[in-house]
């Protein structure tokens, strides 16, 4: 089996909303109804670049601050309380990997964040897909070598949960690290969520 943990809010808090508060002097819900509808999800696919993103944001007639913007944008990425000792935990024992709609900032949190806890990362703008499509969970599949019956997604999104239960695998709806950990199995001694780590990979 493949335990997937979803990246926002379900291991590090997400700075989303209040990195582009601070960028652009608005409250979401006006940024958000004034910006290109769906250019954030064009960008997490890989469909347009960064700069086609602010430009588009630019062009809908908001003064925008990139820098500002990236600024409290990695400012704002904290580990959710038990979460890196889980995953660390998780990983020493069972195949464990990172699945998130995200663009290509998540190398640079990959770096921050991930390093040495012996997980890889999947993400929306190298798929060309988000979740919760299923060719998201086809392609993660595909390219990790298993079937979408051993999956086990983590995710605090219950559309993405759904969307792997229906191709046959097992989804948690996060809401803390200790239920997580429970449902996973890792509470005791005898981990009911997958079978154990064999082998390389």
């Amino acid at each position: 089996m493949l335990i997937v943990f979803d990246l926002m809010d379900t291991l590090l808090t997400d700075p989303y909303r209040q990195a582009h508060e601070a960028a652009s002097g608005l409250g979401f819900a006006e940024f958000d109804s004034l910006r290109p509808p769906g250019a954030y999800h064009r960008l997490e696919r890989g469909e347009i670049s960064e700069g086609e993103y602010w430009r588009s944001i630019r062009e809908s007639g908001i003064a925008f601050d990139v820098d500002v913007f990236h600024t409290v944008r990695r400012q704002g990425y904290r580990w959710l309380p038990g979460m890196r000792e889980l995953v660390a935990d998780c990983a020493a024992v069972y195949r464990t990997v990172v699945g998130s709609n995200y663009p290509d900032w998540i190398t640079e949190i990959g770096r921050d964040f991930l390093t040495g806890l012996g997980v890889d990362v999947y993400a929306s703008y190298r798929f060309g897909v988000r979740k919760p499509s299923a060719d998201f969970f086809l392609m993660l599949c595909e390219q990790s070598g298993v079937t979408p019956e051993e999956l086990v997604l983590v995710d605090d999104k219950p559309g993405n949960t759904a969307a792997v239960l229906a191709l046959g695998g097992r989804g948690i709806t996060f809401t803390s690290a200790p239920q997580a950990r429970e449902l996973l199995g890792l509470a005791g001694e005898t981990p009911r969520a997958c079978r154990p780590r064999r082998g390389p990979g």
